[in-house]
């Protein structure tokens, strides 16, 4: 027998028109046949439902009444159907009603499905129906059907009309193959070439032409376009699948990896190489190329994460690490990625990303950085540094301080949330709590004091400064620092001990600082003084008398010539004309003596007067006087005139007759009217002469207050000095104690009255006013308030 390609093309033709059509005939008799036996099992379920209702409607009666024998009556109708293997009416009890049939045990009943249900099972339709009444459940009943026979039955008749089909489609086959060849070769032939021209063109747009067969070559030819038409959609499916995978690695920053861990077949795209420097084809797709750019710090942990990710001990897997970049430096990334796994949880094939994520730790490094800068700094802050709620006082925060300060870390303080309170000194406590409460209230920036208790029972003064912080019109942090000024009250504290000492010796020595002025004034005069003396001592010295000595020498000498001498002598005749010069001379020398000589009287008059006013003042110090504040102004001028003249001040007054006399202490308003009107000559010192201004005003400002003010043309006060000036030991001046506007201002507090300054600024001068209440609100020098006539 020769083999198959070696037969004839008609015959091998034909034996493959034979073999397509049985080929085709035997799928479509198949489907046709799959077709009957699904439609007969759907028809004889439907036949079963339809009979198991007949049967639970015909026996509601019976089950209502508990009618067992109209049930069995029920039942037996069923000999009818030879097919009916068993049935049986089940009470809701369980208890068995009625049966026909095999008898169903317990094991056969818990086959049957539920109501209204079917099930096949070896050979058998099971059903379940249930008996109801007016919707009330009367009992079930339950159908064993057998379908295997019947199934037989059908499926030999199904064999005989399907041999009969074939026998005779192969006998028209082989009668009409002959003449029909091309009808069907052709077709074939047009499938092969365009499968052939797809396989190698990879043309999915290509169709076979039916010509409108309805045979089964056209359908064969049909399902062959539609097998090519489902097979280019996939193709362009994929094409641009592959396209937006392609364009979105490309876009994205982030680089892409995917790893078959079947075949441990690696890819990583080129961003995912760009991103550490290198180009696609200068790492290889391995993982021992990702191990090997590992930094060698960063290589177990990384591969101890990834291992327990797919091990199943880590629920994600995302790892920062570090890569070796193609220049030799390392960037940090951020590595994520998921698994696929079997149904065995078994992972084979993983994917994800890297992020570069260099910017961000450089960022976290310099927040770190950052943060323990501000922590060193807060921490080498003079103060406790903290932050608390608003609405609790609850502390959140804290800084080191607290351990040096207060002797307590700060774990301790913040692990208690009553911990501030708890430790505020017992005197305070009321009141700096209510005080908090209010500055909280108020949303202001806040100071205030009070004592806290330190480790060991160590009593500290603090000076809380916060401000509250607000969040929607709420307040919601208060930040602030406490500040240990235990050292600055002790120093408060001897400081006024200090100063109450100086202010007693001040009052004991009783007109020391009129007594400084007044040595001061004599001082001038006695300059002076000096002056002249010098003046007329060097007038004496180059006085002409010793050039008139030797004109008399010179006369006597001629001794009876003296006419001769005068009349023809050349030094003769100029003598009477040298003699009257001489005589001019001496007498302009005597005028100018006797006025140096009656300065020095006048000087001496005025140290005289200065001295007795001293000592008029000096026998009233310490008691109040009602006094005419115009004549203490003049007596305060007079012992700086000598100065005032010398630095040639021009002094101008402005009295309001209408001020009432005043009771004060003499000593003190001298003593502060001294020290201005000394401080005013000094800031006019580098004025020129004739710009030198001094302006002295009493007023009355109210009916209670009265009003001295000493206003100069001097230098004036830098603005951020005049709150300044009065503190204890502040002063511009080189040669300055910084006591006397200090202890100025004191004096006029003690008299019920007030020191203040204003200035416009360096260069504009200054004007400092004493006011002095009308009435004895003053307390005198000894405290004890007396008073004296004036």
């Amino acid at each position: 027998m020769k083999p198959f390609r070696d037969l004839p093309i008609q015959r091998k033709m034909l034996l493959m028109t034979l073999l397509i059509c049985g080929a085709v005939l035997f799928v479509a008799v198949a489907a046709l046949f799959t077709f009957q036996v699904l439609n007969f099992r759907s028809n004889f379920r439907r036949d079963t439902a339809t009979l198991a209702a007949i049967i639970a409607n015909n026996s509601t009666a019976a089950m209502a009444f508990k009618d067992a024998k109209a049930g069995a009556e029920v039942m037996g109708s069923l000999e009818a159907k030879p097919n009916m293997v068993a049935a049986c009416l089940v009470a809701p009890d369980g208890a068995l009603f009625a049966s026909f049939g095999q008898a169903q045990d317990a094991r056969a009943m818990k086959e049957f499905p539920p109501a209204g249900e079917s099930i096949f099972t070896d050979g058998h339709l099971l059903y379940t129906q249930a008996v109801e009444l007016d919707n009330k459940k009367l009992g079930m009943l339950y159908l064993r059907v057998d379908y295997y026979q019947t199934f037989l039955k059908l499926l030999g008749l199904y064999g005989l009309v399907i041999l009969g089909v074939m026998i005779v489609s192969a006998g028209l086959a082989l009668f009409l193959s002959g003449r029909l060849q091309r009808t069907i070769t052709d077709p074939i032939l047009t499938l092969a070439r365009t499968a052939q021209k797809v396989g190698e063109q990879k043309d999915y747009s290509l169709r076979v032409d039916t010509k409108s067969r309805g045979d089964e070559l056209g359908r064969l030819t049909e399902s062959f376009n539609e097998m090519l038409g489902r097979i280019q959609a996939q193709d362009q499916a994929l094409k641009e699948s592959q396209e937006r995978f392609e364009v979105a690695i490309a876009g994205v920053n982030d680089g892409i990896w995917d790893w078959n861990l079947k075949t441990n077949e690696v890819f990583f795209s080129p961003q995912w190489k760009r991103i550490i420097g290198y180009a696609d084809e200068e790492i290889e797709n391995k993982f021992s190329s990702f191990e090997s750019l590992l930094h060698p710090d960063d290589l177990a942990p990384t591969l101890a994460v990834l291992k327990d990710y797919l091990e199943l001990r880590g629920n994600t897997y995302s790892v920062e690490f570090r890569m070796r970049e193609k220049d030799g430096g390392y960037r940090w990334i951020l590595a994520r990625g998921a698994a696929l796994r079997d149904a065995n949880r078994i992972p084979y094939r993983m994917a994800g990303s890297h992020t570069d994520i260099n910017g961000r730790k450089q960022a976290e490094f310099e927040v770190h950085a950052a943060r323990e800068k501000f922590e060193a700094l807060v921490n080498s802050i003079d103060g406790i540094v903290w932050e608390c709620a608003a609405d609790t006082i609850d502390f959140r925060f804290v800084s080191r301080q607290c351990e040096r300060i207060l002797g307590f870390t700060p774990e301790q303080w913040l692990a208690s949330p009553t911990f501030w309170q708890d430790h505020l000194h017992p005197d305070d406590a009321a009141r700096a709590i209510q005080t908090c409460k209010e500055c909280i209230a108020r949303r202001e920036p806040y100071s205030y004091e009070y004592r806290m208790i330190a480790a060991g029972g160590r009593v500290v003064a603090i000076r809380e400064s916060g401000d509250v912080l607000e969040h929607d019109g709420q307040a919601e942090l208060v930040r602030g620092i406490f500040q240990d000024i235990t050292k600055q009250k002790q120093a408060e504290a001897e400081l006024a001990r200090l100063n109450s000492e100086l202010m007693t010796v001040s009052r004991q020595a009783g007109m020391a600082e009129v007594a400084t002025g007044v040595l001061h004034n004599v001082g001038n005069v006695l300059n002076s003084v000096s002056v002249s003396a010098t003046l007329v001592g060097d007038r004496l010295r180059q006085s002409k008398v010793t050039n008139l000595c030797r004109a008399t020498t010179m006369l006597r000498e001629q001794n009876g010539h003296l006419v001769d001498f005068l009349t023809t002598d050349p030094k003769g005749k100029l003598l009477p004309d040298y003699l009257g010069a001489v005589a001019d001379q001496l007498a302009h020398e005597q005028t100018e003596l006797i006025a140096e000589m009656n300065s020095v009287g006048e000087n001496i008059e005025h140290i005289k007067s200065i001295v007795a006013m001293q000592q008029n003042y000096a026998k009233v110090c310490g008691v109040l006087e009602t006094l005419t504040l115009t004549d203490l102004v003049e007596d305060a001028l007079r012992m700086n005139s000598a100065a005032f003249e010398r630095h040639r001040v021009a002094v101008v007054r402005y009295y309001d007759p209408a001020t009432p006399q005043v009771c004060v202490d003499r000593h003190k308003v001298l003593q502060v009217l001294i020290n201005l009107m000394r401080n005013a000559k000094h800031a006019m010192d580098a004025q020129h002469a004739e710009e030198k201004r001094l302006e002295l005003h009493v007023r009355l400002k109210s009916p209670d207050t009265v009003v001295i003010a000493v206003r100069d043309n001097g230098i004036g006060i830098a603005p951020e000095n005049l709150t300044r000036i009065f503190g204890h030991g502040f002063t511009t001046k080189t040669d300055g104690h910084g006591f006397g506007l200090h202890s100025g201002a004191n004096a006029a507090k003690e008299m019920g009255g007030s020191l203040s300054a204003q200035s416009e600024g360096s260069g504009h001068g200054a004007v400092f006013t004493l006011e002095l209440p009308v009435g004895t609100k003053a307390v005198g020098a000894d405290g004890n308030g007396k008073t004296a006539a004036n």
